[in-house]
């Protein structure tokens, strides 16, 4: 069958682009797309009156190249190696702009420029849909695809540019005659920025994320040992008189206490089918990560951002685990190919193995948090004692004359051994472990303990006068010797947090609520938590547990 060039109608450029450019930003990530696959090192981004300019370091295009950049979901761009290969990204402006300039210079070579008069396009389009409402034109009388583009499209002949007017080696995107209702959104430079933080393969910020470098050095060494390619570049954005140098959006303040536990790090491996790599880094406390934007695991493809994080908590199983990681999935598979609209990666075999290692890894990163979880809790139980035991160490009196008190300590000191040797039973901690030591310190010092009181129970019971002094005085030097082994007790790490009420608590857990709603909480807290409580300090616990509970519900 032998078609025309009438057969694809120009209304097909316009349907492409809105379809999956549908961000005035999309068009940003685009041609930083370009300008990585172009191998460039430093980008700028400049956004100011009505314009936007895109400017790159990379090889640049003869005029060779730069006309079969115009070809559309033709690209002469390798899909396991370049991030842009559609073939239409070049067009991703044409809903945001009135006109689309591109200059270009590659080594040895003379620059050339390239002109899209998208506003007349546009125009003639709403033209031709206004005439056909009025049904004064037919679908044969349509213009078609080919004609529009080579109407409105200027590209100079070779050697039409002289050197001075393009002259260093890359490439300037320029986006003219921003559309007014894009315009004002595009000049918010946290809008864009924070866009681009979480698309763009960006550095981090090593001064403000201490685990930065070792991340970056980590995923790289990973990738050298397997022939992969891992790739970053730096970008400058400038909207009207604020300029930044971007990086990703990770920072030490996103966690709680401004601290995080070591990356761990995890190959996405089946056989020699390398895949990628994970990195994540667990919240120091038991809470969620602050900003909610952040929270979880981002998949990558040569740094550029795929789909959104929300997309892969099924694959962690559990959102309690996962909110309380930053992370990234870096796919770097030439095989391992995105869709159009960049939100997942085309159906094949390597999609299926992709997804099968990533749901294992999530376990793995699961289980860590858990056991994270599990150990804090022991810390804090630790911590607890040790403050209860301490107490009773300063309360206790070698001349205590009343048995009854002295039992009653015994009592309380043998239910935390118990408490304390269980810990030591399960083995929670790792050798070497502070809190290991911390553990069996103080189950040592509640043994001397118990022992001091049983001799000055024994002291009370015995008749003669000497043995009474010999033996206060043996009991005076152990209650300092116990003293000193639980100051060396170092509990700083693993205090528990106070909350001053229950709505604070709530807060934290990032459970949303109305004013109203929160008056209800306010009520039931003074009600059945606040009044049951004897001490601020059984307030904190019953607080306490109750937030754990409720990170128990998956919610």
């Amino acid at each position: 069958m032998k078609l025309l060039k009438f057969d694809i109608g120009a209304e097909l450029i316009s349907n492409l682009t809105k379809g999956m450019y549908q961000d005035p930003r999309d068009a940003l990530r685009e041609y930083i797309q370009n300008a990585v696959d172009a191998n460039s090192k430093n980008i700028n981004v400049k956004i100011r009156q009505n314009s936007i300019v895109v400017e790159d370091d990379g090889f640049g295009m003869n005029h060779k190249i730069l006309r079969k950049a115009l070809r559309i979901g033709v690209s002469d761009k390798k899909p396991g190696k370049d991030v842009g290969f559609m073939g239409i990204g070049i067009y991703s402006a044409y809903h945001l702009c009135d006109t689309l300039i591109i200059y270009s210079k590659a080594k040895d070579n003379l620059p050339c420029r390239l002109k899209m008069d998208f506003n007349e396009m546009k125009t003639a389009l709403s033209e031709q849909k206004e005439l056909r409402l009025q049904d004064k034109l037919s679908g044969d009388e349509l213009i078609d695809l080919q004609t529009l583009l080579e109407r409105y499209i200027d590209l100079t002949d070779e050697n039409e540019l002289s050197k001075d007017e393009f002259p260093e080696i890359g490439t300037r995107v320029e986006l003219l005659g921003v559309e007014p209702y894009f315009y004002k959104e595009l000049t918010n430079f946290e809008f864009v920025s924070d866009y681009l933080k979480d698309v763009v393969p960006l550095h981090f910020d090593f001064e403000k994320f201490k685990w930065g470098k070792e991340i970056e050095d980590k995923i790289t060494e990973i990738c050298d040992e397997h022939n992969a390619m891992f790739e970053l570049v730096n970008v400058k954005l400038q909207v009207n008189n604020k300029t930044e140098d971007l990086f990703k959006p990770y920072y030490d303040t996103d966690f709680h206490d401004n601290k995080s536990l070591k990356p761990v790090f995890k190959n996405l491996t089946e056989g020699n089918n390398f895949i990628g790599v994970v990195w994540g880094c667990l919240n120091s406390t038991r809470n969620k990560i602050k900003d909610r934007k952040l929270r979880g695991f981002l998949i990558r493809k040569q740094g550029f951002a795929i789909g959104r994080r929300e997309n892969v908590v099924k694959y962690f199983n559990s959102h309690t685990h996962f909110d309380r990681y930053i992370g990234e999935i870096i796919v770097v598979n030439p095989k391992l190919l995105p869709n159009a609209s960049r939100d997942d990666f085309e159906f094949t075999n390597n999609r299926t193995i992709f997804y099968d290692l990533l749901a294992n890894v999530g376990s793995e990163y699961n289980q860590k948090s858990n056991d994270f979880q599990n150990s804090s809790k022991v810390s804090e139980k630790i911590n607890d004692i040790a403050k209860k035991v301490k107490l009773i160490n300063v309360e206790f009196s070698e001349y205590e004359k009343d048995a009854e008190k002295l039992v009653h300590y015994i009592v309380v000191l043998n239910h935390h051994s118990n408490d304390v040797k269980s810990i030591i039973k399960r083995n929670v901690f790792k050798e070497g472990e502070k809190n290991k030591e911390h553990t069996n310190n103080l189950n040592k010092s509640i043994t001397d303990l118990i022992d001091n009181i049983q001799n000055t129970i024994k002291k009370l019971t015995e008749e003669k006068k000497t043995n009474n002094k010999k033996n206060t005085k043996k009991g005076h030097n152990k209650k300092i010797e116990i003293a000193k082994q639980l100051a060396s007790i170092n509990t700083s790490e693993i205090q528990e947090s106070e909350y001053d009420n229950l709505l604070i608590l709530l807060k934290d857990l990032d459970l949303d609520f109305n004013n109203e709603i929160g008056e209800v909480f306010n009520l039931l807290d003074e009600l059945f938590i606040e009044r049951p409580a004897n001490t601020k300090l059984e307030y904190y616990k019953i607080l306490n547990e109750l937030k754990d509970e409720i990170n128990n519900l998956e919610i």
